[in-house]
């Protein structure tokens, strides 16, 4: 772990330099600078407080290179912040109760909480506040309970924690500098793989499981460049895949860097069984040419609200909707979608602009 370390200082020393390197969302917050380390006494007190020690890398880390700061999203946060991410009062025990998931177990409900049983429990209990993501996410690091070691992303609006697919702390940590320093886009940082074998285009043509696939696809969007084998990957995925959420995400993938040869897939993706791949192929083809037009125009009598108001979204991004598209809409049986048509009306009349 000591050699390890002094790799992670050795490459956060010189990331802000380098060139090409990737924006990292949040930098401005820590512009790459750690807090000092946490004396060796003050780190045990902390776990003799809470009953439990702190997992071997995130304590190293403390330790030795620094405190707070540099790190994914706005950066580390102070051990003393472990409990933003907590609703309530903390009760006592908090960190000492087992963290109630694990990588292989169970998906929480669309709620969330389904995991923890009790409604009136404590959210995400046996694990620290690492980052603050914006809003009302956090990314997580699990001290007690089977998971121990591993890192949540976790929201306290109420959407399901998903493990990251790092061993722990370290490879997150270094996989973060790795991925800045080659430019990589940190949009996505927590849904990718980690880098080594097998490529990420294999495990999307090859996984057999769809969190995996799904993970691949993230992490391929999110490179400065895709080779063509790669893309041609993920053209398969988008129409081809199984499950939805991979779809979408190949689309998204395609869709931050798109060449015309992409727009097949786009097309074929607007009659996709998901209204949210058919509303995410439409906004990838916001802009681009003009052979979308009609299906989008399409799409505004969509089932889906959300997708009727994304093909009038996009539509009107590309000067392609008109006053006849629009009115019908006005009585949609869809508040949002009548709002939506209201204020792309006003537009056009060149009326104040005010979202909808």
């Amino acid at each position: 772990m000591h050699e390890r370390l002094r790799r992670i200082a050795a490459k956060l020393a010189l990331v802000p330099g380098l060139t090409g390197r990737a924006h990292s969302f949040g930098e401005e917050a820590h512009r790459f600078r750690l807090g000092r380390p946490l004396p060796e006494a003050r780190v045990r007190e902390f776990e003799t407080r809470h009953g439990i020690r702190l997992p071997e890398g995130y304590r190293g880390f403390l330790t030795t290179l620094g405190h707070a700061g540099a790190g994914p999203h706005y950066g580390l946060l102070p051990l003393e912040d472990w409990d933003l991410a907590v609703l309530d009062a903390v009760r006592p025990g908090h960190l000492r109760t087992p963290f109630p998931l694990s990588p292989t177990g169970p998906v929480p409900g669309p709620d969330g909480y389904d995991a923890w049983g009790d409604p009136d429990a404590e959210p995400f209990p046996g694990a620290i506040a690492l980052t603050s993501q914006g809003c009302s996410g956090y990314t997580l690091l699990v001290v007690s309970g089977p998971a121990r070691g591993r890192l949540v992303n976790a929201d306290i609006d109420l959407r399901p924690p998903f493990f990251c697919h790092d061993s722990g702390f370290l490879a997150w940590y270094e996989r973060w500098l790795d991925e800045v320093s080659a430019g990589m886009s940190t949009a996505g940082f927590d849904l990718s793989l980690p880098s080594g074998p097998p490529a990420p285009a294999c495990v999307l043509r090859d996984a057999p499981d769809p969190v995996q696939r799904h993970a691949a696809a993230w992490t391929l969007g999110r490179h400065p460049a895709l080779t063509p084998a790669a893309r041609s990957d993920l053209r398969a995925a988008a129409v081809g895949d199984a499950v939805a959420e991979v779809r979408r995400a190949a689309v998204i993938a395609l869709g931050r860097r798109p060449v015309p040869a992409d727009d097949p897939t786009f097309l074929r993706a607007l009659t996709d069984t998901s209204e949210d791949v058919r509303a995410t192929a439409l906004s990838t083809l916001a802009r681009r040419g003009g052979a979308w037009h009609a299906r989008a125009r399409a799409l505004l009598c969509d089932t889906s609200p959300e997708v009727r108001r994304t093909a009038a979204h996009v539509l009107h991004d590309s000067g392609a909707i008109t006053e006849a598209d629009l009115t019908p809409m006005l009585s949609d049986p869809d508040r949002p979608v009548r709002e939506k048509a209201g204020w792309i009306l006003r537009q056009l009349a060149g009326g104040p602009s005010a979202d909808a």
